[in-house]
């Protein structure tokens, strides 16, 4: 029918759209692919040999063409007092040769930096923001296979006298045989515990008369990084080969996964923000070799958002900010009945009064600590007086209120800040 060819017609005139759609797509994704396109590279070598003949040789060679940055994932809440932060690196090479299966060492060194020695000036403190930094990278390519990598472990007892006694081999609790166990890259192995005689047979029974092996296999990418603290810097030794692109094209590493200890509490301060914020208190940190960098956070299995760590600091406590938490609900409302102007001869006098509302509708109790303030006058025709604080700890200097509160789930907190300001009737003030 004449209906059915118009709608055949119209899919056709769609299907040719999203096909001219797709070419373009397709250009432009190319157009970008060479804008990143591998540059040209290539080693030069000058090899000496008294004798002919096949040679295996490991090259190593410095360039500046590649760096890492450190980056972090911060895991917190699920009801443990802990904090899971996984410490990466992000490695970009530009050399133009691409690197196949080798070893990376992540040097926190900065090559470029200046070889003289400083002349002291005046020294002072002030606040900084983190930034991210370029770390030297080192490159080797891998020497050996991984079976001429497998240990080689022998039992001596009575029946290895046996040509045909040969130990049981237990790999993370599966029984193996000696021919599968050569094929384990050594690289691998996490631990390796023998057991004889009656300790094997009250495990495993008669079968490991000749003794047992229990090997334990690395099961985390943070399992082949070691981390050897130099003279002059840490280095992240990495067993897992990688292939790095010579393009400049990020790839991220895995290096360390901590479990810390951490103190989790909210924090306010609802005259600049009605939200409250979780933070985190890590102590022992210094230990941990950690640089400037950004940090991507999850609460309780939710993507926050990110942040910065700051391992510069000079306190022993480093204080991470984990997001804003939207079941700590915070009001603060001004109460007219207690707020007044009065006019005392040339002066006026105004109060003010407000009320602030907390209430935690998380199914745990939470801690927080509150801040708000008062105006401190810096002009003698400005009297500034704190009336009423809800047994706030108040610092008179800036004028800054601290409550520390505990509120079990579902409790709602009332507390109250009242202060009055006396100037001159004919002058206005600003109470921002």
């Amino acid at each position: 029918s004449i209906e059915l060819r118009t709608e055949l017609s119209g899919f056709a005139d769609k299907a040719t759209h999203w096909k001219e759609v797709r070419e373009k797509l397709k250009a432009q994704i190319q157009e970008e692919e060479k804008k990143n396109s591998r540059t040209g590279g290539a080693l030069v070598l000058q090899l000496m040999s008294p004798t002919a003949g096949p040679c295996d040789f490991t090259v190593s060679y410095l360039t500046m063409a590649a760096y890492w940055q450190p980056s972090y994932d911060l895991k917190a809440g699920g009801g443990t007092d802990s904090l899971h932060l996984l410490y990466k690196a992000n490695l970009v090479q530009t050399s133009g040769i691409d690197w196949r299966r080798v070893k990376l060492s992540l040097s926190t060194a900065m090559p470029t930096q200046s070889g003289n020695a400083p002349i002291l000036q005046a020294w002072f403190l002030r606040f900084v923001e983190p930034v991210a930094a370029g770390y030297f990278l080192n490159s080797a390519q891998p020497s050996n296979s991984v079976a001429a990598n497998a240990p080689t472990i022998m039992l001596r007892g009575t029946q290895s006298l046996k040509e045909a006694a040969l130990p049981m081999y237990v790999v993370d609790g599966k029984i193996m045989s000696e021919a599968e166990f050569k094929t384990i890259d050594s690289r691998a192995i996490k631990s390796i515990n023998v057991l004889k005689g009656e300790a094997a047979t009250a495990i495993y029974g008669s079968r490991a008369a000749n003794g047992v092996i229990q090997i334990m296999m690395k099961d985390e990418p943070g399992d082949y990084v070691s981390l050897n603290e130099q003279q002059m810097d840490a280095v992240f030794d990495i067993d897992i080969p990688y292939d790095v692109a010579g393009n400049g094209k990020e790839q991220s590493v895995e290096l360390k996964d901590y479990r810390l200890p951490c103190t989790y509490q909210y924090y306010a301060a609802p005259r600049a923000d009605r939200d409250a914020y979780l933070l985190g208190q890590v102590t022992g940190w210094e230990k941990l070799n950690l640089l400037p960098g950004e940090a991507s956070i999850m609460v309780d299995g939710t993507y926050i958002g990110k942040s910065n760590i700051d391992p510069g600091s000079l306190q022993d406590t480093l204080n991470l900010t984990l997001g804003k938490d939207k079941r700590i609900v915070i009001k603060k409302e001004k109460v007219t009945d207690f707020s007044s102007v009065k006019f005392l001869g040339s002066n006026k006098k105004q109060v003010f009064t407000y009320e602030i509302t907390v209430r935690n509708n998380k199914k745990e109790k939470a801690s927080l600590t509150l801040k708000d303030q008062y105006p401190i006058s810096t002009d003698k025709e400005i009297e500034s007086e704190l009336l009423e604080s809800s047994g706030a700890t108040v610092n008179t200097d800036t004028g800054i209120l601290t409550w520390k509160v505990e509120l079990a789930p579902g409790e709602s907190r009332k507390l109250r800040i009242s202060y009055s300001v006396k100037y001159p009737k004919d002058k206005s003030i600003s109470m921002n």
